[in-house]
């Protein structure tokens, strides 16, 4: 049962009169970096000013994605640190290495004061350094609110995977959610769940079907192709969305890390 004098604590304190420091990282094409400044430059020109300023982007990934392109386009500071000339002769699973190349990105992004971390496309977990140090919020292609009958969450994962698991166990309709990143992958706190995407399955294809070791690639294929479509009607509307109502002080958490909408408690993240 949850206690009615818990604290709750905003994500971000609106009452400091500035605008909500996001840092984005990203590793790949940077879409759901775009939206979020995007978003940012929209409000500014509806209401005069944003509630949130990007202000740096980084990346792990300088020669191959599309951040500097980003940053260059919008007139934001670029950080970054090649991940794989970092674990040149180092061994990758040792997580006291990533957790090395973490501090070094500490070091890089803290002198612009980031209020928040927002992992626009972000390959790889971040560990405790950052995650002491920032509220990090993430977007996922599954909809965290669901649980399996061992009570854990149902649709967790990477890429395709979420949406593969909701198509195979029958969902009709895909959803996103942004949250909380923790130690623990895809566990953190839900903070907004999507609208629905419905789940459009081939004529004549059958679950049953698309179980069949022979049609692994066929269900590759249209999991990705749901993915697709699942982040223009969930990842790019909530993502921006979840920045905008952090830095509007309509998030908030107590020390259980309950999250807190507009000072009610939702259990399952906000819906839309």
């Amino acid at each position: 049962m949850i206690k009615k004098d818990m604290t709750q604590k905003p994500l971000f304190d609106p009452r400091l009169k500035r605008p909500m420091h996001v840092a984005c990282f990203m590793s790949g094409s940077g879409t759901n970096v775009r939206k979020i400044i995007e978003h940012q430059i929209h409000l500014e020109g509806e209401r005069g000013k944003s509630p949130y300023k990007v202000v740096v982007i980084f990346t792990d990934n300088p020669e191959r994605s599309n951040a500097r392109i980003i940053a260059e386009e919008h007139g934001i500071p670029l950080e970054f640190n090649d991940i794989e000339k970092f674990y040149e002769g180092k061994n990758i699973k040792d997580m006291r290495i990533r957790e090395e190349f973490d501090e070094n990105t500490l070091g890089l992004i803290g002198h612009y004061k980031p209020d928040i971390i927002a992992l626009g496309g972000y390959a790889w977990w971040i560990t405790k350094p950052i995650l002491s140090t920032y509220i990090v919020v993430n977007v996922h292609p599954g909809d965290l609110s669901v649980k399996g009958k061992d009570g854990k969450r149902k649709y967790v994962g990477l890429h395709h995977i979420p949406p593969m698991k909701a198509i195979l166990a029958g969902e009709k309709y895909l959803h996103a959610s942004s949250h909380i990143v923790t130690e623990k992958h895809d566990m953190g706190p839900i903070l907004v769940i999507s609208k629905p995407l419905q789940v459009e399955m081939p004529y004549g294809i059958t679950l049953e079907d698309l179980k069949k070791p022979e049609n692994k690639q066929f269900l590759i294929r249209l999991c990705k192709e749901h993915q697709d479509r699942l982040k223009k009607v969930g990842d790019w509307e909530i993502f921006p969305l979840t920045m905008q109502w952090i830095a509007e002080g309509r998030f908030a958490i107590d020390e259980r890390m309950n999250v807190y909408f507009d000072e009610t408690l939702i259990k399952d993240g906000h819906r839309l």
